[in-house]
């Protein structure tokens, strides 16, 4: 799929593209198993683990220590809670983040989030590393009933902002946003260096590869 010669909005996955929160994840879980005594995970685990939500993070860890015998929504919830206490210990936006959405947004482009992060957890996050302001839509994980790679998140974002899906790109990191962009119908650009399950983006077929986010600005000029 080629990038469309009209744009007038790009749309932006957030761990993994954005941010990297890995650490502070894997803290947030490390505490919950601390919690019911059933072992520990590493960073390298939680990466693999990161871009479907919080619950199945969660059952991704008690699977890894063993402890499938434990009720996930409710594992689940006392991660949530240990992740509000971390969430903006340690992350730190990827080299360009900031420099591109200012670019984008001083090029009149409408910038949307669509995240399967909560809305909690994603709006700490944007307001402690100063890019709440460059997004005109936020849509999280808790926002609809649907999560990525469900494309309604995707469509509430344009509806919000009478968008239309032909007129825009979205930019990710894995497979799932992926499969986002393609069942919501616009291309996809993504970066190499984010949360894709420990598979090689490449390997899902975007539109386009990058190796750092400010290569966005150069193939967006260059449609």
């Amino acid at each position: 799929m080629q990038l469309p010669h009209s744009l007038t909005w790009v749309g932006f996955d957030l761990d993994g593209t954005l941010i990297n929160t890995a650490a502070d994840i894997c803290a947030a879980i490390n505490t919950t198993l601390e919690h019911y005594q059933v072992g520990q995970v590493t960073v390298d685990d939680v990466q693999t683990w990161i871009g479907n939500g919080i619950d199945k993070a969660t059952e991704r860890a008690l699977a890894k220590v063993g402890a499938t015998h434990i009720d996930v929504s409710a594992a689940a919830a006392k991660v949530s809670a240990a992740y509000n206490q971390c969430v903006t210990d340690s992350s730190t936006l990827y080299v360009d983040a900031k420099a591109t959405l200012q670019v984008l947004q001083q090029q009149g482009l409408k910038l949307l989030l669509v995240t399967n992060k909560n809305e909690s957890h994603t709006h700490a996050l944007v307001n402690a590393l100063g890019i709440a302001d460059y997004f005109d839509a936020i849509v999280c994980g808790d926002t609809l009933p649907q999560r990525k790679p469900d494309p309604a998140m995707l469509f509430s974002a344009l509806n919000n902002l009478s968008l239309d899906i032909s007129e825009g790109v979205y930019v990710g990191d894995s497979k799932n946003d992926v499969a986002t962009a393609r069942n919501a119908g616009c291309p996809v650009i993504c970066v190499n260096y984010g949360y894709n399950h420990g598979l090689d983006i490449a390997d899902a077929n975007p539109d386009k590869i990058i190796t750092r986010l400010g290569e966005v600005e150069t193939l967006l000029a260059a449609r």
